[in-house]
Parts: C-alpha cells; sequence; structure tokens
C-alpha cells in the first residue's frame, strides 16, 4: 500500500498530466484599476460647476469573437447603440477594439456579467470617469475643461490639476483561462483616494448676467469681442469673470495687415478661447490718467481744488497732442480735467511729474507686474523703463500708450482706490472643502498700502465727477447710488507694421460703487465697438452689472451690506470696513 502511494505521488509530481499542466499556467493574477474621482468645483454659493462621475468603457477583443453578428445585437440592445457601429468595432482587425465609452456603471456591470458567463466572449469592460459641467459653457475660460486621462488643459483645472485629480486604487485578483475570477480571487486592494473639490469666489449667478450683458453689447455694437471682471472690493474676490469673442462669419477675411475689420457682421459671441481678462494685453487709454493724479496730488503738485491751463493741443517733439473735442485755451479744474478726460490736461501734470515719478506711480498700481492670480496664460504687461522712453513718451504714457495692461490690472488699481489705498491681491478660489463640507480657506499675500488714506479720498471724488452729466460716462450711473470710475478709448495698434489701425479702437469703463463706501468695483472692455467710445459702450453695460449685483447682495447707497451672499469682514482684514 505504502508503495502505491509513493509511486502516485510520483507520477503527479513529476510526470504531471498535460491538462495539469495547463491549468497551473492558466491561472494567474490580473490588475484592476478602481478610478480616483476628480474633485469638483463649486461657485460660492455651492453651486457645482464641474463634477465626475464612474463611467465605464466596453473594449473588444475581434480575435476572441468567433460569431459577431448575435454578440453585436446583444450589446447594441443594453447600450442603445446602432447594430451596425457595434459590429464594426467587433469585426477590426486586431485585438483590441473600443465599442462604447462612457457607459454608466449598472450597464457596464450587465455586459461584464455576461461576458464573465460566456455570453459576451471577447468583451472586457474597464472603469474610468467622466468630468461633466451641469451648467454648460458658463465662465468656461475660467473653469477650463479637461481632456485625456482627466488631466486639465486650461483654466483652473489645469491650474489646480494636482489638487483636483484623484489617485487611483487597484485591486489584484488570481484569474482563471479568460480572464474569469477564482473563488476566493481578490489577493490585494488599494482604495482610490477622490481628488479635492474647489470652491470658487465666482457666484455663477452674477456669472451668467454678466455673460448675458456683454454678449448683448457685443451685437450691439458689432464689436469682435467683450470681457468684464467684478470684484468684491475688501477682499479682492471675483464673483464674476467674462470673456466672450464673436468670431468672424464664415468667408469673412481679415485685412491685409492682419487685423479684424470694423463694424461687419458677425456671429453671435460665444466663449473667449483664452480668458482675456488676464491673457489679453492692450493700451488701455485714459483709464491710466489714475496714476498721473494719484502721483501728483502725494507729491503736493496739484490739489484737489486746483486749476490749470489747457491749451487746445501740445506739440512733443513734434507730435501733436489733443483732445477728443477741439477747444481753445482754457481752465480746467481737476475734476474737470478727469471729468473731461483731457488728455492735455493731464499731460502738463505728467511733465511737472517727470517720467521717473509717473513710472514709479504706474508700478505701485502693479502694472507691468503679475496680479498674483497665477491664471494659466496670465500675461504681466508691459511697462517701458524710463530709459527707453521716447522724447514723446512723456505725452503718450500718461493717457495710456506706449504701455501693455491686461484688464484685471486695471481693476486692480482702481479697486486699490476703491479700497482705501491698499491693494489687495485678485482671488477666484476661495479654497479647498472636504467631504463633510468644510471649507479650507487658500492662503493669500497680505494686502498692502499703495496710496496714502487721505490722497484715496481725494481720488475718489474726482473719479465721482466722470459720471456727471457733462462728463464721459453718465450711462455708468446708477440711481439712488453714486459712481465713481474712469473712461478709457484707445485706438488699436497695427498687426504688422507701426502705426495704428482706422476706426479699430477698445472701450472701458473701470468703476466703483457706492463712491462714499465702495463695495464692488468692475472693469468692462469692449474690443472695436461702434460707436468706439469707453463712455457709449463699456459704462452702459457697468451700470446694468452693478445694478443687478448690487441687489442681488443687498448693497445700500451708504455701503451697507444686508446678505449674506457677500459676508463682511472683521475690520482687521481689510483697510475699509464694511460697517
Amino acid at each position: 500500500m505504502t508503495l502505491a502511494l509513493v509511486v502516485q505521488l510520483l507520477r503527479v509530481t513529476l510526470l504531471a498530466s498535460p491538462s495539469y499542466t495547463n491549468l497551473a499556467v492558466q491561472e494567474a493574477e490580473t490588475t484592476v484599476t478602481l478610478p480616483g474621482l476628480r474633485g469638483s468645483i463649486l461657485g460660492r454659493n455651492g453651486e457645482v460647476l464641474a463634477m465626475s462621475e464612474l463611467r465605464d468603457t466596453v473594449i473588444a477583443d475581434p480575435l476572441l469573437i468567433k460569431d459577431p453578428a448575435p454578440e453585436a445585437a446583444t450589446l447594441a440592445k443594453l447600450l442603445a447603440l446602432p447594430v451596425t457601429q457595434v459590429e464594426g468595432a467587433l469585426t477590426v482587425k486586431g485585438g483590441y477594439s473600443v465599442v462604447a465609452q462612457l457607459v454608466t456603471q449598472s450597464v457596464g456591470a450587465t455586459i461584464e456579467s455576461m461576458a464573465l458567463n460566456g455570453e459576451l466572449p471577447g468583451i472586457n469592460v474597464t472603469p474610468g470617469q467622466a468630468r461633466y459641467y451641469p451648467t454648460g459653457s458658463l465662465a468656461e475660460p475660467v473653469i477650463g475643461r479637461v481632456g485625456a486621462n482627466d488631466n486639465g488643459l486650461f483654466g483652473l483645472e489645469y491650474q489646480y490639476q494636482n489638487l483636483l485629480a484623484g489617485k487611483n486604487g487597484y485591486e489584484v485578483e488570481r484569474t482563471a483561462a479568460g480572464n474569469l475570477p477564482l473563488p476566493d480571487a481578490l489577493v490585494k486592494r488599494q482604495a482610490p483616494v477622490q481628488g479635492k473639490n474647489l470652491e470658487l469666489t465666482i457666484d455663477p449667478r452674477l456669472q451668467a448676467y454678466a455673460e448675458q450683458a456683454v454678449a448683448g453689447e457685443i451685437q450691439k455694437t458689432n464689436a469682435i469681442g467683450g470681457t468684464a471682471v467684478v470684484m468684491d472690493v475688501a477682499t479682492g474676490q471675483i464673483l464674476a469673470m467674462v470673456s466672450l469673442t464673436a468670431p468672424p462669419l464664415p468667408g469673412a477675411q481679415p485685412l491685409a495687415n492682419g487685423a479684424q475689420p470694423v463694424d461687419v457682421t458677425r456671429a453671435l459671441p460665444t466663449q473667449s478661447w483664452i480668458n482675456q481678462a488676464v491673457a489679453y494685453a492692450y493700451e488701455p487709454g485714459s483709464v491710466a490718467k489714475i496714476a498721473t493724479f494719484t502721483a501728483a496730488l502725494q507729491d503736493h503738485l496739484i490739489t484737489p481744488t486746483s486749476t490749470e491751463v489747457v491749451p487746445g493741443q501740445l506739440n512733443i517733439d513734434g507730435s501733436i497732442f489733443h483732445d477728443a473735442e477741439p477747444h481753445p485755451t482754457e481752465v480746467l479744474s481737476m475734476r474737470q480735467i478727469l471729468a473731461q478726460s483731457s488728455n492735455v490736461g493731464t499731460i502738463e501734470i505728467a511733465r511737472r511729474l517727470g517720467p521717473t515719478r509717473l513710472l514709479a506711480s504706474f508700478e505701485r498700481f502693479g502694472w507691468g507686474e503679475p496680479t498674483g492670480l497665477a491664471f494659466p496664460g496670465e500675461t504681466q504687461g508691459y511697462l517701458k523703463p524710463v530709459s527707453q522712453w521716447s522724447p514723446t513718451a512723456i505725452g503718450s504714457t500718461p493717457i495710456g500708450q506706449d504701455q501693455l495692461v491686461t484688464p484685471l490690472q486695471v481693476l486692480d488699481s482702481y479697486n486699490a482706490i476703491a479700497n482705501g489705498g491698499v491693494m489687495v491681491t485678485p482671488k477666484l478660489v476661495l479654497g479647498t472643502v472636504s467631504a463633510n463640507g468644510h471649507l479650507l480657506p487658500m492662503s493669500s499675500p497680505n494686502p498692502r498700502r499703495i496710496v496714502p488714506k487721505t490722497i484715496d479720498e481725494e481720488m475718489i471724488h474726482l473719479l465721482s465727477g466722470v459720471t456727471g452729466a457733462n462728463a464721459t460716462a453718465p450711462d455708468a450711473n446708477i440711481p439712488g447710488y453714486v459712481v465713481a470710475g474712469k473712461t478709457g478709448t484707445s485706438q488699436k495698434p497695427l498687426h504688422t507694421q507701426a502705426g495704428y489701425q482706422m476706426g479699430a479702437y477698445w472701450g472701458t469703463f473701470v468703476g466703483m460703487v457706492p463712491a462714499q463706501h465702495p463695495v464692488l468695483s468692475a472693469v468692462v472692455m469692449l474690443d472695436q465697438p461702434v460707436p468706439i467710445y469707453g463712455g457709449m459702450t463699456a459704462a452702459p453695460v457697468f451700470s446694468q452689472i452693478m445694478r443687478y449685483a448690487l441687489a442681488r447682495y443687498g448693497v445700500t447707497p451708504t455701503g451697507g451690506v444686508d446678505s449674506a451672499l457677500l459676508p463682511k469682514l472683521p475690520k482687521s482684514s481689510s483697510s475699509r470696513s464694511r460697517e
């Protein structure tokens, strides 16, 4: 008996049959990826702007499919796809073919079960995820989009890729031939980790309203695009950021110099492919006069009540500088020079200030420097060093030429005036949100004073005259409120040669409200509108957006805030309390 057992043991271990050998070879371990969901992007009130859901991909190995027609019919019914489309995927050459993507987990589980039971040979189901934007294209240049492998392509999706991206887990299973799991197949499991959720400063309702307002003005003026940014004065939080473009109609041709034609019929406005508020640098025009006036007030070259003799024009090194409307030599107050946007009056003050002090004033306002937002594709603009100034630069620079600045940089500088002379870094992200809804705020640079408080108050008084009846921006007014701000109308340079394009201008209005105690600030810029003037195109949009925002947040004419949508801040966090 003992001898028989020994013989049998030797036969099994040393002389194993081919069937036993095949089973041993066929048993293997398979690793299955468990997707880590990408974090959601939320608006400031918790509204979902971007989210991910688990989805499956159905894959076929055509080499293992012997009878594709009935198998295609079964799959087509489950996937709600045309039979011909599915059969085509099952009959391609090779051992890999994608049958369907973004399949719900319930359908994917059914297909996987049928495949394991032998009803759908050659079919595998792999887990993945899909990104959704419940509010559609709202704020798309800001939020961004994801591409293959759930990587952010642009916008905040790209900027915060490392925070938003989840970490995949895995399961290791023992499988038999045909990738069939064995009993007690799980060998090891690493749970996936979901990416962090981001809560933005963007208010989706205000964003939608601002997009509609800008789109309406683009259509009305045949502009090629427009941008608007609304900011909470005390915190720098961006409540809305709009970037729209009106593409040329099919067949439309650019001009020989590469510029876009002026005042032609264009397609309906759509989301821009770049965030123009931070990536579009332009010559801003008269909104730049803030640098001359604050520096001249601070250095006691002028006072709010002083006057200036303003000739009809100035000849600087052979170049003629004049105002928008011809006039004889006249005496204007500082408030009138700003209200009428007198180039000549501003240049006369800038000449006494001198290039060095004027450039230093621009630099204090952050022009030519990064805003701190660190948004992908953001440009810092450009300021010429004094060593590179031409003989005519003392005339062109004070009135917003020979420099490049973004709409956000313009708003930041005026927001500092609205905030009592204190510059705050603009913000688009409040922080990360935990699974239990707790907000972990993101750190931000400390505010810094750039203008003395007394000078700041004088500037607000001067800027309040810009929205007067005989000024450049009465259309920026809001009934019951005092609006302070500045218009800008600047001609567009040619793309391929020196000089400016005839008839092509940028129209800008930037301002704050209520002027006595600013709570909200905003900038609006239209690209090639007709009429060209910022006071006639951008200012009405500013008024329209601000009326909605003031009502939504319960901002009173004296600067009170009655709504929890725009929380009051403790006095220690800002130089200007809302109380």
